[in-house]
């Protein structure tokens, strides 16, 4: 039971420093987020949260849920979170007084995690004071600042919506608690926004009513005949707020005019069946006059015909889409099991309390309070779940932080009683110091690297950069051309970075989406004249090629993988095999279309590896044409110069018709302009001891002009 006058009497200032500390422990990477007057976010999600919130600002409160750079050329709708994106457009809004230009939005955004985030500490402290004393309370809120799992999602720079979901879920238990006890409306109306809330800008919070239901369950066998219709009444002004709240987006479309996301409907009719329960349930035992019964039958039997139950299939596909164990699913990081990482990594993401997990059951167990049976049901749920499934390790900070704050104090005092003497206390400390110190350990304050130094960012940023100043401008609203790349992660950097549309990216929230991943690895393991043809079909410009994983291109595209002495003929091979390497040569006739335009100076592994990342231009290609004596063979050849002085060799050969007509199509130009940082050399064709020179400009590469080669003209000196 809540004690509330003794809790506030339990309050002091100090509490309040802990919003400061887990600030400052989510800012361990300042200088890697801030580099050089530019804000670098973490990760690829951010950076479309970050489109979305700069698109939401100039529609604001309306979240654009189709979008044409997704899926190119066919767009996509995007199932996100849209209330995630209006609060931070929001706050971003308020913050720079409407005037927030992309600089302002990005370090605004790279700070809100941290600075949001940073309050859970402050909401567990206040769970948990209003259940015992001050001092474990205080337990619980440093081993919240302190937690990794705390820490991962809140970073700077991570603006992503999983931050808000443990906020969310402390909020809604805080304010549960609350309106449980003092049986307050307000409290149970503030409990419902939270809801509300959660459910519009996360896409983890069904766990929190899933945890609260079945606690509910429990404490209904455990509790008076009274305070269960106390339960009633209170559970049912919750989710009355709750699904009244989450009606307008279901069913009018004004936030996703699209097409409503799957989660969102689900959520809502969750909501409403357990409202639609509990007034059964306050009816019978006439806590609420028959007719509000009446009224929600009504309602239910409206919206059983409004509501479209395809939403809950399609719901089942998107997760098992995007969080089952298919390819994809088990390609994402968050996705990964931390269970098999070993005890040290176990230890640092939980801390040393880990350690004492079935002591902490027990503890609850035989407390068996109200607010300890939440504690128990939520870290019973959900403390396998984030051994197995690393993103809903975001739902388990709370309950873990809130049970091991009570073993601690449980130690406290047993230690106490145990050593009669002065020993107790600082036994007791040392012990608790040593349950902090795995996570601790962790804490960097000296890395300066970008935050997304798990890969190399800089010369991919480099390389996006360069795309977006020197690919021709596209129609935001109707782009006349998409990127291709092969590593499908890399679609939020493409279109936040160089503003141009991708085939896939790492959104797979649709099967649409998730297709579109599949769509792509297949043209990087075609043969490069399908793989042309292809790519001219779905008017894909660029080729953004970085070194991969063959092997799980292969496993993407469903394409069977071959034998170990097996050769196998794929764009992907081809591009790397004739441009990546140091005696590269090209020379396959189906790259004619395809002009090397740009390489990063880095390589990805040494001097003797490809560059870090080379981008591709698709183009029609100019025609050589003219004419030698019948059937002749012409060769061609020409040296490519990169802008890091790289040659490469470039030749093709071709035999004339019976009349003596032959036709090269040639990819490069041999003068440099702003399109491209790689030019070749003029022309050499040879047949017969003839031979000429053409040189090419880029307008004649990218309209496909014709150029007449004449052999004689050479020969004279004319």
């Amino acid at each position: 039971m809540i004690n509330t006058e003794h809790a506030k009497s339990n309050r002091s200032p100090i509490w309040l420093m802990l919003w400061p500390l887990a600030i400052l422990l989510r800012m361990t990477n300042l200088f890697g987020v801030f580099v050089d007057g530019k804000v670098f976010l973490c990760a690829t999600d951010p950076y479309y949260h970050l489109r979305r919130i700069l698109l939401t600002l100039n529609s604001f409160p309306s979240v654009p849920d189709f979008d044409p750079y997704l899926n190119f050329p066919t767009g996509a709708l995007t199932h996100w979170p849209f209330g995630f994106d209006i609060i931070m457009a929001a706050i971003i809004s308020f913050l720079t007084l409407g005037q927030a230009d992309s600089w302002w939005v990005e370090a605004i955004g790279a700070l809100l995690p941290p600075l949001l985030g940073g309050l859970l500490p402050l909401v567990v402290y206040l769970i948990i004071v209003n259940i015992t004393d001050q001092f474990t309370a205080l337990l619980a809120g440093v081993l919240t600042a302190f937690l990794p799992m705390a820490i991962f999602f809140s970073q700077i720079g991570n603006l992503d919506h999983h931050f808000l979901a443990a906020l969310c879920q402390g909020l809604f238990w805080l304010a549960y608690l609350q309106a449980s006890q003092q049986k307050s409306n307000i409290w149970a109306i503030i409990s419902g926004v939270v809801l509300f809330i959660g459910f519009t800008s996360t896409t983890e919070f069904p766990f929190v009513t899933t945890i609260h239901c079945i606690y509910l369950l429990i404490v209904w066998f455990t509790v008076s005949n009274e305070r269960r219709n106390q339960l009633i009444l209170i559970n049912l002004k919750i989710f009355t707020c709750a699904t009244i709240l989450l009606l307008p987006c279901v069913f009018t479309c004004y936030f996703e005019p699209n097409g409503v996301s799957p989660l969102l409907a689900s959520s809502w009719f969750g909501c409403f069946i357990l409202t639609f329960l509990l007034s059964i349930f306050a009816s019978q035992r006439k806590l609420v006059p028959l007719a509000l019964l009446v009224t929600v039958a009504i309602l239910a039997i409206i919206f059983i015909f409004k509501f479209d139950f395809s939403l809950i299939v399609k719901l089942l596909a998107e997760a098992n889409q995007s969080q089952g164990s298919n390819i994809l699913g088990s390609s994402i990081r968050e996705n990964r099991t931390i269970l098999f990482d070993g005890l040290s990594y176990l230890l640092y993401w939980h801390s040393g309390f880990l350690l004492f997990l079935p002591v902490m059951i027990f503890l609850l167990i035989r407390r068996r309070t109200e607010a300890t049976l939440l504690i128990l049901v939520g870290l019973i749920i959900m403390q396998p779940l984030a051994l197995t499934h690393m993103r809903l390790s975001v739902l388990l900070p709370v309950p873990f932080a809130l049970a091991s704050a009570l073993v601690a104090k449980e130690g406290f005092t047993l230690t106490k009683n145990y050593f009669k003497n002065r020993l107790g206390k600082p036994i007791a400390v040392i012990i608790t110091l040593l349950l902090f110190l795995p996570s601790i350990n962790g804490l960097d304050f000296s890395n300066p690297a970008i935050v997304v130094s798990h890969r190399p960012f800089l010369p991919l940023y480099k390389s996006f950069n360069w795309l977006k100043l020197h690919s021709p401008s596209v129609n935001p609203n109707q782009p006349a051309y998409g990127i291709l790349a092969n590593e499908w992660d890399l679609g939020h950097w493409l279109i936040y970075f160089s503003e141009r549309p991708t085939l896939s990216s790492p959104l797979l929230h649709t099967p649409e989406l998730a297709q579109a991943v599949f769509d792509a690895a297949k043209i990087f393991v075609e043969p490069p004249a399908k793989a042309i043809k292809t790519l001219d079909s779905q008017k894909l410009k660029y080729i953004f090629l970085t070194p991969d994983d063959f092997l799980y291109l292969m496993q993407i595209a469903g394409v069977e993988l071959p034998k170990a002495d097996q050769g196998y003929d794929s764009l992907y091979g081809r591009l790397l095999a004739s441009y990546g390497f140091p005696a590269g040569t090209v020379t396959h006739p189906a790259l004619n279309r395809i002009r090397l335009v740009y390489e990063s100076p880095e390589k990805s592994e040494g001097e003797a590896a490809p560059p870090t990342c080379m981008i591709f231009e698709v183009v029609t290609g100019a025609h050589l044409i003219g004419q030698v004596k019948p059937n002749a063979t012409i060769t061609l050849s020409t040296q490519l110069k990169t802008a890091t002085n790289r040659r490469i060799p470039y030749s093709a050969n071709t035999k004339a018709d019976e009349k003596g007509n032959f036709d090269f199509i040639v990819p490069y130009s041999t003068s440099l302009d702003s399109s491209t940082s790689v030019f070749a050399s003029p022309y050499v064709l040879k047949t017969d001891g003839l031979l000429t020179s053409v040189k090419v400009t880029t307008s004649q590469i990218r309209k496909g002009e014709t150029i007449k080669v004449s052999f004689e003209q050479f020969l004279t000196g004319k």
